[in-house]
């Protein structure tokens, strides 16, 4: 099996068919790739279609569970896949057709840990708004860490995705990353960082071959970032980091990778909450930074923005509120 295809399912049924029926249009034997489905308790009929799909399509897989959130159903299949890659995909997005071959191809080739897919990003009209220009990047293959910085830079958008990328599955389960549970927010960029802290060969596919749709009430467009459950789970995401690295023998460069990663989700909610004028929650948030330890922020290998505001932390976790603005308007 060369693919196995991951869709978390949980109230899509509008944009569920168009996802699942582009996945089928496509260059490689039915045989050769599998369409993991995961219903994640949907109260829609996004089950039903499924079900009315697998008659047609005899590599689509149904697993039906209870709610446990987006990260746990995709853990889910990755556990019940068996494709030499995983490729994660959104069930409100599409994929252009016969493009997956050369995908896998060039992955396999490249003997790669993990490979970027190019994908475009339309508005809710369907107008093109931003797509991605990989071919600096696709002239090479890079480290994990290395690839992680590339992939980023101040015009570029969803960063922090892990769909439209595939994963070698072996790598996955020798490195022992999965996606976490109790992050509803950024759980996306917790597992790329842990990946790519790991990953030793990473290439680029400067094809386009995703369809990003922008959907209302999507967690990426949501409010959910400021609630508590959001900003709770960004302190459960310092806990995932911490647990990570006690795992694996880290590199020096791999450990100032997690660092990076890990100020960004100390900071996180920092700033959401100073941004929002919500002082007692700012303080809640250092209490409970606090109780688990944190009391500073290790600055190896912290970069951009981050570095401005953990060394702003470092100085006066009290007076960090007045660093925060005024760095953030010299950056304007």
């Amino acid at each position: 099996m060369k693919l196995s295809i991951i869709v978390p399912v949980y109230n899509v049924e509008e944009y569920l068919e168009r996802c699942v029926r582009s996945l089928e249009d496509q260059d490689l034997a039915k045989d050769e790739y599998e369409i993991i489905v995961v219903n994640d308790g949907s109260p829609d009929n996004s089950k039903q279609l499924i079900e009315k799909l697998q008659l047609e399509f005899s590599n689509i897989i149904l697993i039906d569970q209870e709610n446990q959130g987006v990260s746990m159903a995709r853990n889910n299949a990755i556990a019940r896949a068996t494709g030499e890659y995983i490729l994660p995909i959104d069930p409100d997005d599409y994929v252009r057709p016969n493009t997956l071959a050369n995908l896998y191809n060039k992955a396999h080739t490249l003997q790669v840990d993990v490979l970027f897919g190019g994908f475009e990003i339309f508005d809710r009209e369907g107008v093109s708004e931003w797509k991605t220009q990989y071919q600096a990047q696709a002239e090479e293959v890079w480290s994990g860490v290395d690839a992680y910085f590339a992939a980023r830079g101040p015009r570029v958008k969803d960063p922090d995705r892990s769909w439209g990328i595939l994963f070698r599955r072996s790598f996955l389960k020798e490195a022992e990353v999965d996606y976490p549970r109790d992050v509803p927010y950024l759980e996306d960029g917790l597992f790329v960082g842990k990946v790519f802290s790991v990953a030793s060969r990473v290439g680029f596919d400067n094809e386009v071959f995703y369809q990003r749709t922008t959907r209302p009430g999507s967690a990426t467009h949501s409010s959910l970032i400021k609630t508590k459950k959001g900003l709770d789970g960004f302190l459960v995401a310092i806990q995932d980091v911490d647990l990570f690295l006690t795992k694996l023998n880290h590199s020096e460069q791999s450990r100032q990778l997690l660092n990076h990663l890990k100020a960004k989700f100390i900071l996180l909610p920092l700033t959401i909450t100073i941004s929002n004028h919500r002082w007692l929650g700012y303080f809640i948030i250092i209490f409970s930074l606090r109780k688990l330890g944190v009391e500073k922020i290790d600055c190896a290998g912290v970069r951009s923005v981050y570095l401005e505001y953990a060394r702003a932390f470092n100085r006066s976790a009290v007076l960090f509120p007045y660093f925060y603005f005024k760095i953030t308007k010299k950056n304007v």
